[in-house]
């Protein structure tokens, strides 16, 4: 099945496609979890939680919640976290809060700062639940940056009276200077601007302090955001404004150098938000030129990391329809991340290409499930 360009319309997916999909995730999970505990636990659950997150952005829900059962320490806390918010916002209550409090008896071991992110998604639940109150008795005080959080999932249900005071809390964070806090402030910032884009004194407030701030955060970052400011404006169809944030996007990737390994996945981002906003034109010559610049470059690359840029070729080709492309692209991702002698990293690399045809909505032909397949068969020690 091909994805389709914006403006199109996309019928619903068959039985045939759910079932390629769901199989490509189950693969992806069971080859995360043939890594060893021992010594590779932080691995496999940060790749097991990965294909979680897949499950959870299909709305595929029940498969998500089979595979946070088999999952172990924080990174299960989190998943299943995650899921409570998403039953919070399906209005399916009991399920919310059993799933936060499930969340809530994970083990996590020793690790502190992980269990502080437990907490903190499990506070966003009961903020979508409208119950403010468990949300912040369930964070500790001290913790700014995981309290900023909260604050900006509270935005979509606040009292419109509270807005500008919670935007001088979004002021305060940035001002500080602290790397977290702003991040914070920046991302309470684009959630705020969605509430009130159409207010004009409100978004021009959120679009100053958005661009005075973005530029303080690493390059990689200052793309993405100023790419997720540009969904925001292009959804509510600020199209003119949308244009010129995803512009200032593309200039500064286009003026950075950035790692190898790092510069397709990084264009790509600009390159889908494009196809978002029907530039289908501009977005296939940036992909063209962003694998021409790759391609000669790979074999520099560490071969664990090869298989990234790949994928994420060939998820804008295929939400450009162009099959071909795609199909090659997974291929050569399957490849390049089969070369590795250890085992682990071949097993991620695995996994997240099979996430990446799920998500994208790519169906392997047979010649590529056997290749699947049998790199899967390869995975043995040395890990």
């Amino acid at each position: 099945m091909t994805a389709q360009a914006s403006g199109t319309t996309v019928s619903p997916p068959s039985a045939e496609f759910m079932r390629s999909r769901t199989s490509l995730l189950t693969t992806a999970f069971a080859v995360a979890s043939q890594m060893p505990m021992n010594p590779h636990e932080r691995d496999r659950a940060r790749v097991q939680e990965s294909v979680v997150q897949a499950c959870l952005e299909l709305g595929l829900l029940d498969q998500a919640a089979q595979f946070a059962d088999q999952m172990q320490g924080w990174r299960q806390g989190i998943v299943l976290a995650l899921l409570g918010q998403r039953y919070a916002v399906l209005g399916q209550i009991d399920k919310a809060r059993e799933y936060a409090a499930r969340a809530l008896l994970v083990d996590v071991g020793e690790s502190t700062w992980g269990k502080d992110f437990v907490a903190t998604e499990v506070a966003r639940i009961y903020v979508k639940l409208g119950d403010e109150g468990k949300a912040y008795a369930t964070v500790a005080p001290d913790l700014q940056v995981e309290r900023g959080r909260i604050e900006a999932e509270r935005t979509a249900k606040l009292p419109e009276s509270q807005l500008d005071a919670q935007a001088d809390q979004f002021d305060k964070a940035i001002a500080t200077m602290n790397f977290d806090l702003v991040r914070g402030g920046i991302d309470g910032y684009l959630a705020w601007i969605d509430r009130v884009v159409d207010d004009a004194p409100r978004r021009e407030r959120a679009l100053k302090a958005l661009s005075a701030a973005i530029p303080g955060l690493p390059w990689d970052l200052q793309v993405r955001c100023n790419v997720q400011l540009a969904d925001v404006l292009f959804t509510h169809g600020y199209k003119e404004l949308a244009s010129l944030q995803l512009d200032r996007a593309g200039e500064l990737f286009r003026a950075t150098v950035f790692l190898p390994e790092d510069t397709a996945p990084l264009g790509v981002v600009v390159v889908k938000a494009r196809i978002r906003m029907g530039d289908t034109a501009a977005a296939r010559a940036e992909l063209r030129r962003l694998r021409a610049e790759f391609e000669p470059r790979a074999e520099t690359i560490e071969n664990f990391l090869r298989a990234a840029s790949w994928r994420s070729l060939a998820e804008g080709y295929q939400l450009l329809g162009d099959t071909n492309d795609v199909g090659r692209c997974y291929a050569a991702a399957l490849d390049a991340g089969a070369i590795n002698p250890n085992a682990r990293p071949r097993a991620e690399d695995l996994s997240a290409t099979c996430v990446s045809m799920a998500v994208s909505g790519f169906r392997p032909p047979p010649e590529l499930l056997l290749r699947i397949e049998n790199i899967r068969a390869g995975l043995a020690d040395p890990w």
